[in-house]
C-alpha cells in the first residue's frame, strides 16, 4: 500500500514534469519557427541583394550579427531544452520502474488474498462439514426423542395394569380385614368373655379356700418352729440335769457299794477307802479340784461332798419345776423321754467304768494306813438321808417313765396330724399350680388377642398415614411433572427458535458462497488487468529504452518522445485511476473477507450455541421423560411388590448414563467454545466478544437448568425408593 501511494505521488510529480516540458516544447517550436522565419529572410535578402546589391551591403553585416546572437541564442535555448527533455525522460524512466516495482507489489498482495480466499473457502467447507455433523446429530436427537416418547408410553401402559392389579389387591385385602375385624369381634365377644369369667370366678372360690388353709399352715409352721426352739431350749438343760442325776446316781451306787463293805472292813480304812472312792469320783466329775480337798481334811471333805450331792439335787428338782412350769406340757415330756433314754445309755457306760474304779481306788484305800477316824452316826444319817433322795428319786424317774410314754403318744398323734396338713397343703397348692397356669393361659389369650388388636389397628393407622404421604407426593410429583411439561415446551420453543435460527445461518452461508463467487469472478479480473499492465510496463521499457538510444538524434524525436510521453502520462493518470479503483476494490474486498470471516465466526458459535442447545435440550427432554416415567412408576410401585421396581431402578441407572454422557458431550462443546474464543482473542473483534458473552450466559443457564433436573431425577429416585415399603395397605388405607 505504502509503495503504490509513493508511485501516486511520482505520478503526480511527472505530471508537473510534463507540463513543465510542454511549455519548454512550446517554446522549441517558437524558435524552430524563428529558425524558419530566418531561414526564409535570407532568401528574401538573397533577393533584393541581388536586386540592390549596393544598398543592402551594409544592411547585411547588421543582419548576420544579429541572425548570429539570435542562432546563438536559440541554440543555447535549444540546448537547454534538451538537458530538461533529458531530465524529463530519466525521471519518466524511474517513475516507470516505481510503477513496475508498484506492480510486482501489487502482484504478492493478489497472491495473498488467493491464500486468504482459499483459506476461507477451506473454512467454508469444513463449517458445511460442520453443519451436516450437526444436522446428523439433530436427527440422531430426534430419533431418540421419539424412541423415548414410546419408551414412556409403553411404561404408561404397564402403571395403568400395575394400578388396575394394585386396586383389585387392595380390595382383597380390605375384605380380608373386614373379616379379621368381624372375627376378633365374635372371638372377643363369645369365647374370650366367658372364659373370663369362669375362671375369675374359680380364682375367687380358690382365694377363699386358699385363706384359711394358708392361715392353718401358717400357724402350724409357727407351732412347729417355736417347738422346735422350746425343744432345742429344753433338750440342753435336760442334758445338763441328766448328766448332773447319772453323777449322782453314779455317786449313790458308789456309796451303796461303801455301806456293804464297810460292814466286813475295819472302821477305819472302810472310811478311808470310801473317801478315796468319792474324792477319785470327783475328780472325774470335777476335773480334779475335790481330790486337793480330800487331801487337806478327810472330816471337811465328806461334809463338802454330800452337801454339794444335796445341793446338786435341789437343783436339778428346782430346774425341773421351771422346766414344768415354762414349757408346755407336752414339749415337756417328749423331751423328759428323750433325756431319760439319753441317761439310760449313759448310764450303762458309767456303771463299767465306776465298777473298774473303786477297785483301783480300793487297792489304794488298803495300801494307805494313815487315813483319819470318821464317826459312824454322822455318816449312817447321811447313807439314810441319801437313800431317802435315791427312793425318791427313782420314784420321780417311774413318773419320768410315764409321762414319756404319753408324750411318744402325743408326738405319734401330732406327727399323723402334721402329715395329714402336710398332704392337705400338697393339695392345695397342686390346685392353685393348676389355677395359675389356668389363669396364665388366659391371660396370654387375652394378651395375644390384645396385641392382634393393636397390630391390626397399628396397621390401619400406618395404612392411613402412608395414604396420606401417598397423596402427597403424588401431589408433588404432579407439580413437578407440570413444572417439567413447561419446561419441555419451554425447550421445544427454543429447539424450533434453533432450527429457524440455522436455516438463516444456511441462507447467510449460501449468500457467503455467492459473495464468495463474485470476489473469485474480481480477483480473476484483476489479475488479467494486471498482466495487461504488466505488457504495458514491458512496452514502456521498451519505447524508454529506445527513447534513451534516439535522445541525441533530433529534436524530432525529442517532439515524438513528448507526444509520447504525453501518451505516457495520459496512460499513467489513466491507470492511476484504474490503480485507485483497484485500492478501492482492494478495500472493500479486505472489507468483504472481515466480514465474511466475522459471519463465519458467527455461524460457527451458531452452530456450536446450537449444538449445545440441543444436546442440552436432549438431557432435559429425557430428565423429563424420566420424571413422568418416575411418576407412572410412582403409581405402578404403589400397587406392585418389591420385585419389580429393580426394572425401574434400571431404567433410571440408564438415565442417568445418558445424562452423564450428555454433560460429557456439554464439556466438549464448552471445550471447543473455549478454543473458539482463543481465536476470536487472536483477531480481537469486540462484537465477536459480545456474542460469545451472550452465549455463554445462554449455556450458564442451560447448564443450571440440567443441574435442576439433576436435583429432581435425585429427589424422584428417594420417592420411589421410599414408596417401596407401601405395597400392601394402600387399598386400605385409601377405603378408610
Amino acid at each position: 500500500m505504502f509503495g503504490i501511494f509513493e508511485w501516486k505521488r511520482n505520478s503526480s510529480k511527472c505530471h508537473g514534469e510534463s507540463e513543465s516540458s510542454a511549455s519548454v516544447s512550446s517554446h522549441s517550436e517558437r524558435c524552430s519557427d524563428d529558425q524558419e522565419s530566418f531561414r526564409d529572410s535570407p532568401n528574401n535578402t538573397s533577393a533584393r541583394h541581388n536586386e540592390s546589391p549596393e544598398i543592402s551591403s551594409y544592411t547585411c553585416d547588421d543582419e548576420v550579427h544579429e541572425t548570429v546572437k539570435e542562432l546563438t541564442e536559440k541554440l543555447s535555448a535549444a540546448l537547454l531544452d534538451i538537458s530538461a527533455k533529458e531530465d524529463l525522460i530519466k525521471q519518466n524512466a524511474k517513475v516507470a520502474e516505481e510503477a513496475v516495482s508498484g506492480w510486482e507489489q501489487a502482484e504478492v498482495e493478489v497472491a495473498a488474498l488467493k491464500q486468504q480466499l482459499e483459506t476461507s473457502v477451506q473454512k467454508n467447507f469444513a463449517l458445511e462439514d460442520k453443519l451436516n455433523q450437526l444436522d446428523e446429530a439433530l436427527k440422531e436427537r430426534v430419533r431418540q426423542l421419539c424412541q423415548s416418547r414410546e419408551e414412556q408410553e409403553q411404561i404408561h401402559c404397564s402403571i395403568s395394569k400395575k394400578t388396575h392389579e394394585w386396586e383389585s389387591e387392595k380390595r382383597v385385602f380390605e375384605k380380608q380385614l373386614l373379616e379379621l375385624k368381624n372375627q376378633l369381634e365374635v372371638a372377643t365377644d363369645h369365647g374370650i368373655k366367658g372364659r373370663l369369667e369362669a375362671l375369675e370366678q374359680e380364682n375367687i372360690s380358690l382365694k377363699v379356700k386358699l385363706l384359711p388353709q394358708s392361715e392353718d399352715v401358717h400357724v402350724l409352721l409357727l407351732e412347729r418352729e417355736l417347738s422346735n426352739k422350746a425343744a432345742e431350749i429344753t433338750s440342753k438343760h435336760h442334758l445338763d440335769s441328766m448328766k448332773k442325776v447319772s453323777k449322782l446316781e453314779a455317786q449313790c451306787h458308789q456309796l451303796q457299794i461303801a455301806n456293804k463293805r464297810l460292814s466286813s472292813v475295819c472302821d477305819h480304812r472302810p472310811i478311808a477307802t470310801l473317801f478315796l472312792v468319792e474324792s477319785l469320783t470327783d475328780t472325774q466329775s470335777d476335773n480334779g479340784e475335790r481330790l486337793l480337798g480330800m487331801d487337806n481334811g478327810p472330816a471337811g471333805c465328806s461334809d463338802s461332798w454330800v452337801s454339794v450331792l444335796i445341793d446338786e439335787l435341789d437343783q436339778f428338782k428346782s430346774e425341773k419345776a421351771n422346766s414344768r412350769i415354762t414349757c408346755p406340757s407336752e414339749i415337756a415330756l417328749m423331751d423328759d423321754f428323750l433325756y431319760m433314754e439319753r441317761l439310760v445309755a449313759f448310764h450303762e457306760t458309767n456303771c463299767g467304768s465306776s465298777y473298774m474304779k473303786p477297785e483301783t481306788n480300793s487297792n489304794q484305800v488298803a495300801s494307805d494306813d494313815s487315813s483319819p477316824n470318821v464317826s459312824d452316826g454322822t455318816m449312817h444319817h447321811r447313807l439314810i438321808d441319801l437313800e431317802e433322795k435315791v427312793g425318791r428319786l427313782e420314784h420321780e424317774k417311774a413318773e419320768l417313765k410315764i409321762s414319756l410314754a404319753e408324750l411318744s403318744n402325743r408326738l405319734e398323734e401330732s406327727f399323723s396330724h402334721l402329715k395329714e396338713a402336710e398332704n392337705i397343703i400338697v393339695e392345695l397348692k397342686t390346685e392353685l399350680d393348676l389355677a395359675k397356669v389356668s389363669e396364665q393361659i388366659a391371660n396370654r389369650q387375652v394378651a395375644d388377642l390384645e396385641g392382634t388388636k393393636k397390630t391390626f389397628q397399628t396397621q390401619l393407622e400406618s395404612a392411613h398415614s402412608e395414604n396420606q404421604m401417598l397423596r402427597e407426593r403424588i401431589s408433588l410429583l404432579e407439580e413437578s411433572s407440570e413444572a417439567e411439561r413447561l419446561m419441555c415446551v419451554e425447550l421445544k420453543a427454543r429447539i424450533e427458535i434453533s432450527e429457524a435460527s440455522r436455516q438463516v445461518l444456511n441462507s447467510q452461508l449460501e449468500s457467503s458462497d455467492l459473495e464468495l463467487c463474485g470476489l473469485t469472478k474480481t480477483v480473476e479480473v484483476l489479475e488479467d488487468k494486471i498482466k495487461s499492465e504488466r505488457a504495458f510496463s514491458s512496452d514502456l521499457a521498451a519505447k524508454i529504452e529506445a527513447l534513451e538510444v534516439t535522445r541525441k538524434s533530433s529534436e524530432c524525436q525529442l517532439e515524438i518522445a513528448h507526444s509520447e510521453v504525453n501518451k505516457l502520462q495520459d496512460k499513467v493518470s489513466f491507470w492511476e485511476l484504474k490503480a485507485e479503483e483497484q485500492m478501492i476494490l482492494y478495500a472493500e474486498f479486505a472489507v468483504k473477507l472481515e466480514a465474511m470471516e466475522a459471519e463465519k465466526k458467527k455461524l460457527e458459535l451458531e452452530l456450536i450455541s446450537a449444538q449445545e442447545f440441543a444436546a442440552k435440550a436432549h438431557p432435559a427432554e429425557a430428565g423429563e421423560k424420566a420424571l413422568e416415567i418416575q411418576l407412572d412408576s410412582a403409581y405402578i410401585e404403589a400397587e406392585s411388590r418389591r420385585d419389580k421396581l429393580s426394572l425401574l431402578e434400571h431404567k433410571i441407572d440408564d438415565e442417568r448414563v445418558l445424562s452423564a454422557e450428555f454433560a460429557t458431550k456439554c464439556h466438549k462443546r464448552e471445550d471447543v467454545m473455549s478454543n473458539i474464543k482463543k481465536e476470536a482473542d487472536l483477531h480481537g473483534s469486540s462484537s465477536f466478544n459480545r456474542y460469545l458473552k451472550i452465549k455463554q450466559e445462554d449455556i450458564a443457564l442451560a447448564s443450571g437448568k440440567l443441574e435442576a433436573c439433576r436435583k429432581t431425577i435425585a429427589s424422584l429416585n428417594q420417592q420411589l425408593k421410599s414408596l417401596t415399603n407401601l405395597d400392601e395397605f394402600m387399598v386400605e388405607a385409601e377405603r378408610t
